[in-house]
């Protein structure tokens, strides 16, 4: 995910501070609303074993710390699979190939904090911000690991993240399971969708109308069910780990209450009491323009 893009100190007169101070509150007020409609899956959840794909360094934590923590506290075995490098982190402060290595360290200990060991955390290492021409070849290598490991369960990002890498990840599952035949459980976590949704119609392009503004929410709130796994006591645990990976959150950055306030829709989920999950391809409708899509952009958006 690359927290810092998302993340930044409250800058007194920052007009992208001040549209946070509102849109962060509103999202959460949205999701907690969509959150009363959903259906808690923390039982089934805890005992699938687990394939996490995470497009970057510190999306398995973001997006399925919950979930991995629920399947560990009872031996459920989880596998954490990084597809990019990790090199173009920002705020990039280290020359490449230092960074790559630095964040593999930073993910290991952020997955030893959730329990996972550092056998099963893998790293494909295609380039960072590179994934959307790379599709083939990650779903080629995902097809690898799906057939060694036979999960029963996949988690990977949205189809709707809004991240080209992350879109990238969702399309390069999607091909790697149907080329296996794979009959598992395919779920979808959400990291960066939290920063455009429920107005996710036109986003990056389109003007603010009542519509848009109040209708459209109610439509995302309506169409579908969103999948709950029980957070309850485990946020803490989350914290931590996010911790870890310092080169993205900075210095005591991944707890909201630090001394140097953070903003971000992303850090905002930390306080929800529920990770959020959909079936896959349940967001499709919402998802954004992409080369491999044909016929698939805003005009299906609603």
């Amino acid at each position: 995910m690359d927290v810092a893009r998302a993340v930044r100190r409250v800058i007194p007169g920052d007009p992208e501070t001040t549209r946070d101070r509102v849109m962060v509150p509103a999202r959460s007020l949205w999701r907690r609303a969509w959150t009363r409609r959903g259906i808690d899956i923390t039982s089934s959840m805890a005992t699938r074993s687990c394939l996490v794909v995470a497009p970057h360094p510190d999306d398995e934590t973001l997006g399925c710390a919950v979930a991995i923590l629920r399947k560990r506290a009872v031996g459920t075995p989880v596998t954490v699979v990084i597809v990019s490098d990790g090199s173009r982190g920002e705020p990039a402060t280290l020359p490449p190939a230092e960074l790559v290595e630095l964040r593999k360290v930073e993910t290991r200990r952020a997955c030893a904090l959730l329990d996972v060991d550092e056998s099963d955390v893998l790293f494909l290492g295609f380039p960072d911000a590179e994934l959307t021409d790379r599709v083939e070849a990650v779903a080629a290598r995902l097809g690898e690991l799906i057939g060694a490991l036979e999960p029963a369960q996949i988690l990977a990002p949205t189809s709707c993240e809004g991240h080209p890498d992350h879109d990238a990840t969702n399309e390069a599952v999607r091909r790697a399971v149907a080329a296996t035949g794979y009959r598992g459980q395919v779920l979808e976590y959400t990291v960066w969708l939290w920063t455009h949704w429920p107005w996710t119609l036109g986003y990056g392009s389109a003007g603010w109308s009542a519509q848009r503004l109040l209708v459209q929410p109610v439509h995302r709130l309506r169409e579908r069910r969103p999948l709950l796994v029980d957070a309850r006591g485990l946020r803490e645990r989350q914290r931590l780990a996010l911790a870890e990976h310092a080169t993205q959150v900075g210095e005591g950055q991944a707890e909201p209450d630090a001394a140097a306030p953070v903003t971000g829709s992303l850090l905002a989920t930390l306080q929800s009491p529920y990770e959020v999950y959909v079936d896959a391809g349940a967001l499709n409708h919402l998802d954004f323009d992409r080369p491999w899509r044909s016929g698939a952009g805003t005009d299906q958006r609603r």
